[in-house]
């Protein structure tokens, strides 16, 4: 399992470690990866999203609050489960910066095999 991200490697070091520590953590400082996947950049739209105001409030409430923004701050995040030969199996596409796909959904949906079984 991976984590891609748009920023300096600095940024997933310090990141990665304390967030997800059991993933391997990469970062690109343009939005090639991200475009690749068929991410967009927020508009307008995105900005006002109501689950945007949303999500910012649910963060705020349990203590998060925004830092230094890095990279695209425009660049809308997404989630893709691809499988060892490069298939997408699951792509989810955020509407909005605070919008991702539940958690135990994603779990459901991860595949774990052995080299044996591969």
């Amino acid at each position: 399992m991976v984590a891609v991200a748009l920023g300096e490697p600095k940024h997933a070091e310090r990141y990665c470690g304390k967030l997800a520590p059991s993933i391997d953590c990469y970062c690109n400082q343009t939005a090639e990866v991200y475009e690749a996947y068929g991410l967009q950049r927020a508009g307008i739209a995105s900005l006002l999203n109501p689950g945007m105001a949303k999500a910012t409030l649910r963060a705020a409430s349990q203590g998060h609050v925004q830092g230094k923004a890095t990279g695209d701050v425009k660049m809308l995040p997404g989630t893709f489960i691809v499988d060892t030969q490069g298939i997408i199996r699951y792509a989810y596409y955020s509407s909005h910066a605070g919008d991702h796909p539940d958690l135990l959904e994603l779990m459901g949906r991860i595949t774990i095999t052995t080299p044996a079984e591969e």
